[in-house]
């Protein structure tokens, strides 16, 4: 065998035996990188091996606030400062395309540390606050125009561009709601969990009377339109939470009673005028429906008083409350809001004498130095006649007074 042989000889078995070692070895599998989904706007991503896209956001807020006045917490003895608290909140969004429309779930879960923060709240702020414990702010699903969960109420208008808010309709309920858009007009109807907003339901006490009303729950509709500068929206609503109650007599039955509601909000773009700059008004009435028109509810005359808001949403009688808002863009990190409103309850039946006038201003400054970070003051004054009311034990008969509150927080977005 001669030299050129051997070389030969000796390359084709390093390559067999490259061959089999080869063969030996595991073939990686490839990456499955997350990609940038752009069907359902901004800061989706797909999840990786579906079709499903996913946005995470929410944001941290810290905050504080000092005032005075004659109720919700301050007062001559009591005006105060150091309710510093903070409240966390983590969104998420997954949305994906079906043959029905899109799919979507959202869910926006919150804690909040702290006391509560300058007026009195609702007993679910006071035990989210004193147990640190999460909570669900909002939560829904969506098929095409079917929306179902809980979340804002169809009837809300938005209560302006002051942090704070005016008085008016608030509430985040458990309902379901179809919605139809053509051409810039969208019609809705919703029905809606008649608690979330305060009512008593229907029980028999130990005695045998009878209390409360039908558990029929709310049914509301809503037009819609949005053109140009002008988005506006006009809502109905069915009820059936006052309660005629003799307050003189207590354990007596107490009779359901039906109600309604109606109101309308205007918003307009006066880019023209400054950009960013928006204004807004909106009014409701509503008769044996007082949390539509914030008397009870979330942002409400009771609120502010910090009295039972079961107890006034439960209230016969009529009333009817309205708003103006400004916001004022002065350069693109920072804008101002300038807010006022009224709220009036004339009442019914067993409370036809207790008379209630309200009305709130509202200043607010927000700078933004940086993306995704905002420094916010809030300062508003209320004032509050409350006559002639029911006897009860804590419950003065003529309730009046006013109250100034300031709240500052820092807030990061994501």
């Amino acid at each position: 065998m001669n030299f050129k042989s051997l070389l030969l000889g000796s390359a084709a078995a390093i390559v067999l035996a490259s061959g089999a070692q080869a063969a030996d070895l595991t073939v990686a599998e490839p990456v499955d990188y997350v990609k940038v989904c752009d069907a359902f706007g901004a800061g989706f991503f797909y999840s990786p091996g579906t079709d499903t896209c996913i946005k995470v956001g929410g944001y941290v807020e810290f905050g504080t606030s000092f005032g005075g006045g004659d109720f919700g917490g301050l007062n001559s003895s009591n005006n105060n400062w150091g309710n510093f608290y903070t409240e966390v909140s983590i969104q998420l969004t997954a949305s994906s395309v079906t043959e029905y429309g899109n799919l979507t779930g959202f869910i926006d879960m919150r804690a909040k540390t702290g006391n509560e923060a300058g007026n009195a709240g609702s007993l679910q702020d006071s035990i989210n606050e004193s147990t640190k414990s999460a909570y669900v702010d909002s939560a829904y699903l969506e098929l095409g125009p079917l929306k179902a969960g809980y979340f804002t109420s169809l009837f809300d208008f938005g209560r302006g561009y002051d942090d704070t808010g005016m008085f008016g309709s608030d509430s985040t309920t458990d309902h379901i709601q179809l919605t139809y858009a053509v051409n810039g007009f969208g019609l809705a109807l919703s029905i809606e969990d008649q608690r979330d907003r305060g009512s008593y339901g229907y029980f028999v006490d130990t005695n045998g009377n009878e209390f409360g009303n039908d558990n029929v729950p709310d049914i509301i509709a809503a037009v819609t339109y949005s053109s140009g500068i002008f988005a506006a929206k006009v809502a109905a609503a069915y009820t059936n939470s006052a309660v005629d109650y003799d307050f003189a007599n207590p354990g007596t039955a107490a009779d359901g009673k039906d109600g309604w509601a109606i109101g309308g909000g205007l918003e307009v773009a006066l880019d023209n005028f400054s950009a960013g700059d928006r204004f807004f008004v909106s009014a409701a009435y509503g008769d044996n429906a007082n949390s539509f028109t914030g008397i009870s509810g979330g942002t409400s005359v009771v609120g502010a008083l910090g009295l039972d808001n079961n107890l006034f949403s439960a209230a016969s009688g009529t009333s009817w409350s309205a708003l103006a808002s400004y916001k004022h863009v002065w350069t693109p990190q920072l804008w101002s809001s300038l807010s006022g409103g009224y709220a009036s309850f004339d009442g019914s039946g067993y409370l036809e004498d207790m008379k209630v006038d309200a009305w709130r201003v509202g200043f607010n400054t927000a700078y933004a130095p940086v993306k995704g970070l905002e420094l916010v003051a809030d300062v508003f004054y209320t004032d509050v006649d409350l006559k002639d009311g029911p006897t009860l034990a804590n419950y003065a008969t003529d309730y009046s007074g006013d109250s100034w509150t300031a709240n500052l927080f820092l807030k990061r977005s994501w």
